[in-house]
């Protein structure tokens, strides 16, 4: 009978050591409890490579939403048309709603709303919290979508974000204009869309602005930052490209089983990043090279 008890304790503390082990594989940090890591982000501004040429392996869908109830609902209650009314292309309109949606609140990197729905944001932000570049970004996102936008969440990371503690990571959006055929950046924390010669960029081809010394416009119709300043800001995060492949939140359990959500954009010659901050284990995302891929025709 003890030989039996032997087996089995030693059976039970193998497997609580395998939990242990697989907690600290997913979160060397164990949610920010441990403090390792680099203090700081690399500020080193490179130059990106990608594919140009290999088609999509990879279906990005971004229906209208516009008529959802939830969509219309926030539509309504804060009259969003208003804001709109006046705006001759969707270039300005998505302009108006960006400016609108900055000017709610200040932003607190640490502040996280109970629930991520814009409605619920808005009426937190009546009165007087404050919230991160993640809720700016959802905001503006459903705002635009419930205009009729095709508009998506865009998580940018820095080249180091397996190795630092924080400040590796900003959230913004990118929304597909139909009359010129494009995704376009807008970055709903600061108000800024970036124009090059009369056309509006998108993430990637900011980066290589920057990186190459091209000049660009910086619309800012709020006035938060300067344009050297943004840039100097903005640039190491240009490095790591995500976006949702299926709608709804990334659940624990799909970290866990690593369920493949996100679709990154990545440089060649670039390594497939093993972990967000040290806090958890990047183990959902499908990686590309490609272009077409990442910016996908939207039919509309």
């Amino acid at each position: 009978m003890r030989k039996v008890w032997g087996i089995a304790w030693k059976i039970v503390l193998g497997l609580i050591g395998c939990v242990v082990l697989f907690i600290f594989w997913m979160s060397p940090r164990l949610g920010g409890i441990i403090p390792i890591g680099k203090d700081r982000v690399d500020s080193t501004i490179h130059s990106l490579t990608f594919d140009y040429e290999q088609p999509s392996s990879v279906t990005l869908q971004y229906p209208d939403l516009s008529h959802g109830k939830a969509y219309t609902y926030l539509r309504e209650t804060y009259n969003l048309d208003s804001i709109v009314q006046h705006c001759e292309s969707d270039f300005d309109k998505i302009t108006a709603i960006q400016s609108w949606v900055q000017s709610r609140w200040e932003h607190d990197g640490e502040n996280i709303p109970e629930y991520h729905d814009a409605a619920y944001i808005l009426q937190e932000a009546k009165k007087g919290r404050r919230f991160r570049c993640v809720e700016y970004a959802t905001v503006a996102q459903q705002c635009l979508a419930s205009l009729g936008f095709a508009t998506r969440q865009l998580s940018l990371m820095t080249r180091d974000i397996s190795e630092v503690k924080w400040g590796g990571g900003h959230v913004a959006n990118e929304v597909y204009i139909a009359d010129i055929n494009k995704w376009i950046f807008i970055d709903p924390q600061y108000d800024v869309i970036t124009v090059r010669d009369g056309t509006p960029l998108n993430a990637v081809e900011l980066q290589a602005c920057i990186a190459e010394g091209r000049d660009f416009e910086l619309l800012n119709p709020n006035n938060s930052i300067s344009k050297e300043d943004y840039k100097r800001w903005i640039a190491p995060y240009l490095y790591y490209f995500t976006v949702s492949l299926q709608n709804g939140p990334t659940t624990i359990w799909d970290r866990i089983v690593g369920n493949k959500r996100q679709l990154t954009l990545y440089p060649i010659g670039a390594a497939q990043p093993a972990y967000f901050q040290k806090m958890m284990r990047l183990n959902t995302a499908v990686y590309t090279h490609a272009i077409q891929e990442f910016y996908p025709q939207v039919k509309q």
